[in-house]
Order: C-alpha cells, then structure tokens, then sequence
C-alpha cells in the first residue's frame, strides 16, 4: 500500500479509536467473560487486545517507545476498559496536530514513515470494532475510510504473513451479494452467516 493512500492517517486513527471505544462501551457488565468470535479470546481478552492496538498508535504518535511483539491480552486487563480507551483518545487528539506523519518509526516493516507505522494498529482497531459487535450478536459496517484502508493494507500483506499462526485464518465464503465489511472479514477467516 503507497503512503499517498495515507494522507488522513491522523483522522483515522481517531475515526477507529472513537469506534472501537464505542464498541466496548456497548458490551453489558455481565458480559465480559464471555466468548468472542475469536476462539482464544472472550470479550475482555478481545477488549484488551484492541486497547494494546489503541495504545501503539498512541504511543508511535507521541514517539514513545514501543514493545516489540504483537499486545497480548494479558498486557491490558484492568477494571475499565471504556474509560481506558477514553484517555487513550484524549491524549491521541492532543498529540496528534504536533505529530510529523513524515518522521520515522519502528514498525514490523522496519524504519516507516508514522503515517505508515499507523496503519497497522489503526486496522487492528477497525477490525476488531466489527468481532466485538459481532460477538455481541451485533452487525456493522465499517466506514468507508476505514474499510478502505484496511483492504489496501490486507492486500499488501504476503499470504504466508496473512495466513501465519497467530494472525488470520483460512478465508470464509462469504454469502452471495455481501457488503465490502462482510466479504473483508471473511477472507480475514471470520465465519459468516446469512
């Protein structure tokens, strides 16, 4: 995906932030120990993932330093994960008008552009805004913004880094006239039903 593509980048950190944060505010108390559609997670371990997504775009924007490996869920468990995601978007739209997205970062691709190195973990989040719906027993569609990016960025992903263990599954088939969100996660491996 060339870096052109990526020039709301900060917008749309925020745009994903803003949705996941949404998402989670939606899951009921007693809900947190549930399943996910995500086999190895239940919503808090899905929740907790995606706010360690939240965390590296905040933390890539203000130039911190970042860990290497992918946010684990048990990186991330505490008692409120909305109001976690909230401060999370305060600092992110205090950092962001400062931030150079032309100045480099570490990313799994190496040294990137921060526009580039966002792109990542600003997915992550839109992608997993839809699983934490859909586990819920919820539907959406990511917005347009969003759901373009994260099918440029999939498509930039070599099959064998797309298909490894621990990233994405085998593609689903997705039903006959499904929406562009519907058809993305399928061939992200999300099980899709009518």
């Amino acid at each position: 995906m060339s870096e052109d593509t990526t020039p709301q980048i900060g917008e749309l950190a925020t745009e994903a932030l803003d949705l996941f944060t949404a998402s989670v505010r939606e899951v009921p108390a007693a809900r947190w120990d549930d399943p996910s559609i995500l086999q190895e997670w239940n919503l808090r371990e899905l929740v907790a993932h995606g706010t360690g997504s939240a965390t590296r775009v905040i933390v890539l924007v203000e130039d911190g330093e970042l860990w290497d490996r992918p946010s684990q869920p048990s990186d991330w468990m505490y008692d409120d994960p909305a109001e976690q995601l909230r401060a999370l978007g305060v600092r992110l739209r205090h950092a962001l008008p400062t931030a150079d997205l032309d100045a480099p970062r570490k990313s799994p691709q190496g040294e990137v552009p921060l526009r580039r190195a966002l792109m990542f973990p600003v997915a992550d989040l839109a992608l997993h805004s839809w699983d934490l719906r859909h586990s819920l027993g919820e539907t959406i569609e990511l917005p347009e913004n969003l759901l373009t990016l994260s099918e440029g960025l999939v498509k930039s992903v070599p099959e064998q880094m797309l298909r490894r263990p621990g990233a994405f599954g085998p593609e689903q088939l997705a039903p006959a006239g499904s929406s562009r969100t519907t058809q993305l996660m399928a061939f992200l491996g999300r099980a899709i039903s009518d």
